[in-house]
């Protein structure tokens, strides 16, 4: 029985995003392409002797309390395992921005829930954790399994499909500014898409290896309506800089491009030194949340 657990939430990108309707519970029906980026937020979980659960975080601007995802998923976790009376805290270490369209609060519930299973021993499967953090946020299910898959619905109903080939290199950069989602969600009820991405095709150049044409035809709706000029500026940045393709990801403000090797991207990152809130070289990774140690 261990007393504590440190896993790594990785940061997840849309490699194309596609709204196709609203739901009578408000929220929208969405086609994507979730791609898993080694960019990972670190928690500590430990037991506490006390019941409850304390949720602390290197970054002030993120609350703590009841609304934070961690908090959530640990409280979800518990309730469905029957340990209620248990008490445990949570130490966020922040590495994914905020405001970024990276699922940075999704990704820590991620990490909560197999960071607990191991903690408590509840041996529970990456498929039935997928199943209780659809009730935690849409991109929960996601950032536990993780790797390349497609997304529908809320984008919680999962498609395992071609990966990118291993360790694909690209460049997130993360503007000043930020959008909410629920205000990159307004702005598209009330504007609508000019273009929308073309999933089937992009499936089928994932599964023909055709990464340059793949990285042409990504594509997000949400980028359209963001009215963020940064965003324009920086994926121009980044196509000049030898990004075989550009684009925001999920809801925003972080964009990001995909190059054909590790120095190509280098040479991309160096070009947004300035331009950016801050600038990240990573590469794709084939898992969700990890645990990294428990004792």
């Amino acid at each position: 029985m261990y007393q504590k657990v440190t896993t790594a939430a990785p940061a997840k990108l849309n490699l194309a995003l596609d709204i196709t309707g609203r739901r009578a519970d408000g929220y929208h029906e969405i086609d994507t392409l979730f791609q898993s980026v080694d960019l990972c937020d670190i928690l500590r979980l430990s037991r506490e002797e006390r019941p409850g659960i304390y949720v602390s975080c290197d970054r002030p601007r993120l609350p703590c309390d009841e609304t934070n995802l961690a908090h959530i998923a640990a409280r979800q976790f518990l309730q469905w395992f029957g340990l209620e009376g248990r008490g445990v805290s949570i130490d966020i270490e922040k590495r994914i921005p905020l405001q970024a369209g990276l699922g940075g609060g999704s990704a820590d519930a991620a990490g909560v829930l197999v960071g607990l299973d191991t903690l408590f021993g509840t041996g529970a499967s990456l498929e039935e954790l997928a199943r209780l953090g659809a009730a935690v946020g849409s991109d929960v299910p996601f950032c536990i399994l993780g790797g390349t898959r497609r997304g529908r619905g809320r984008g919680e109903l999962l498609e395992q499909v071609s990966p990118l080939p291993d360790r694909t290199p690209m460049v997130i950069a993360k503007p000043e500014a930020g959008i909410s989602t629920a205000e990159s969600y307004r702005r598209y009820d009330q504007q609508g898409a000019r273009r929308r991405p073309d999933l089937p095709a992009l499936l089928a150049l994932l599964e023909a290896g055709e990464t340059a044409a793949f990285a042409q035809g990504m594509y997000n709706v949400l980028q359209e309506v963001a009215g963020l000029p940064q965003v324009t500026e920086l994926c121009q940045k980044l196509m000049n800089a030898g990004a075989l393709g550009a684009m925001m990801s999920g809801s925003g403000s972080a964009v990001f491009g995909l190059f054909e090797g590790r120095r190509q991207a280098k040479h991309g990152m160096r070009k947004l030194f300035g331009l950016a809130q801050s600038v990240f070289l990573v590469q794709s990774v084939p898992h969700g949340a990890v645990v990294l140690d428990c004792r």
